[in-house]
């Protein structure tokens, strides 16, 4: 099953990734400071002093190469050697055991041969830290007759970054509001604006168009607004025309139906009496009734299609007595099918409902049921909590409903194929009506079915105080 996530939740982890890329990006800059500005900086010192010491070495002018040798080591964190032994210097510094721990690497080596001065940055055991030095050769007749090595500790990239880590954090701390206030910004004048209009679309669609849209910003979403507006009362209107229409046929066909249908009677009766063909007063009479019904119905779904919770009258009702009281109601449908019935209800489910429309969901649930199943067939009726929903399953094993038509089964006048189904009297309005039921109830209905095993009608409704 796939999982929607709401616009705000998609904001807010953007925001969270933004926080987290930039942040990332302050660490990363961070140590690459470090690397190319910090030991670069010091290793271009070390150079410009190993350069004047190794010129005034190699000038023969030893008193003023010692004098600059200790004036830099006392003025600076650095420490100089000179060694005529290069193969010693490989640790960068002298150490009590410098046979063991002060060797160069062959490519050190060869490079000081060539005449280069080259540039070591080690870890140091004995003194824990990381050595930073400059190497620079003394050659004598094309040899490496010793070598000058200047070097300093320098701190860890751990530890520099540890050093600043509270500026960076003000810093951070202080783009991390900034940062929430232009969120907060956004998801005032965007975010909210699009999540009100999503939500007055639903509202819409499920033809409320009286829903008030209030924007308190003026952007171009209050402009798309003010067409939402203009779209809802342009449909309300429509609408309001379409539901007086049905009322007025309705009305008006009432009065000659009820005569058709009394008078068919009269006349079935008659023939019946008489012993004659009385199959046309059948058929007229017959016909009446599923008129008469239809007009009933469409005045029904006019106004539930128009009714407001608020002018409802609701009250606790216990579940399981409303099923049964229905299940009584159509039993003889069920009798002259010879078909079973099976109810498992838990009779602990409490709604707040209105006890006659849920009577009539029941009703019509059964009815189907009844109508689709063949004789000596099934029906099984469930009442179970689930999640603070009173769960309602009816249950058929009857013809079953081809996949691509159950979208279809709660618009009005839509019948499963309507060949077979006018023989049963159904008109297309009696789910429609269900699903308004349970709307109002702030319900939800679904199916499921497959052809020749048979349907289920699954309908959800809140608990009271769930």
């Amino acid at each position: 099953m796939k999982r929607y996530y709401s616009m705000k939740q998609k904001a807010r982890f953007i925001f969270l990734l933004f926080i987290t890329i930039v942040t990332g990006l302050v660490v990363s800059v961070t140590f690459y400071l470090y690397d190319n500005l910090y030991l670069e900086a010091e290793a271009r010192f070390l150079e410009e002093q190993i350069t004047a010491l190794h010129a005034l070495y190699t000038d023969d002018t030893m008193e003023a190469f010692e004098e600059r040798l200790e004036w830099t080591t006392a003025s600076t964190p650095m420490e100089g050697i000179v060694s005529d032994d290069p193969m010693m210097l490989g640790a960068a510094i002298p150490l009590e055991n410098p046979e063991e721990e002060l060797i160069i690497n062959q490519l050190e080596r060869n490079q000081l041969l060539n005449g280069n001065v080259i540039t070591i940055l080690r870890d140091h055991e004995n003194i824990d830290a990381r050595i930073l030095g400059k190497v620079a050769p003394v050659m004598e007749d094309g040899y490496l007759h010793s070598v000058i090595l200047l070097y300093r500790p320098v701190e860890e990239i751990q530890t520099a970054f540890f050093q600043i880590l509270p500026f960076v954090v003000i810093i951070g701390l202080l783009f991390i509001l900034f940062l929430f206030i232009i969120m907060n910004r956004v998801q005032k004048d965007f975010i909210s604006l699009i999540i009100a209009l999503e939500t007055a679309a639903k509202e819409l669609a499920k033809g409320k168009f009286d829903t008030p849209i209030e924007l308190d910003v003026e952007n171009e979403l209050s402009d798309l607004a003010v067409s939402f507006r203009q779209l809802a009362n342009a449909l309300d209107t429509e609408d309001e025309k379409k539901r007086a229409f049905i009322q007025n046929i309705s009305h008006e066909l009432r009065t000659p139906l009820s005569y058709i249908q009394g008078y068919s009677e009269l006349l079935e009766n008659q023939c019946r009496e008489q012993s004659a063909n009385s199959e046309y007063a059948v058929i007229i009479h017959r016909e009446a009734h599923r008129m008469n019904r239809l007009v009933n119905q469409l005045i029904d779904l006019t106004k539930l299609e128009k009714v407001e919770r608020t002018e409802l009258s609701f009250s606790p009702l216990v579940l399981s007595e409303i099923i049964e009281e229905a299940a009584r109601n159509t039993k003889l449908k069920r009798s002259d099918k010879e078909q079973s019935l099976t109810l498992n209800l838990d009779d602990g489910l409490i709604v707040n409902g209105i006890e006659d429309r849920l009577l009539q969901i029941f009703i019509n649930l059964l009815d189907n049921a009844s109508s689709y199943t063949g004789s000596g067939g099934h029906i099984t009726v469930s009442a179970i909590e689930k999640i603070g929903m009173a769960s309602i399953t009816v249950e058929d094993n009857g013809q079953g409903i081809p996949k691509e038509q159950i979208p279809f089964l709660t618009e009005r006048f839509f019948r499963v194929e309507k060949s077979r189904t006018r023989e049963k009297g159904g008109v297309g309005i009696g789910l429609s009506i269900v699903k308004q039921i349970v709307e109002l109830h702030d319900g939800d209905i679904h199916f499921e079915s497959e052809e020749g095993t048979g349907t289920a009608v699954t309908i959800d409704i809140p608990l009271l105080d769930a």
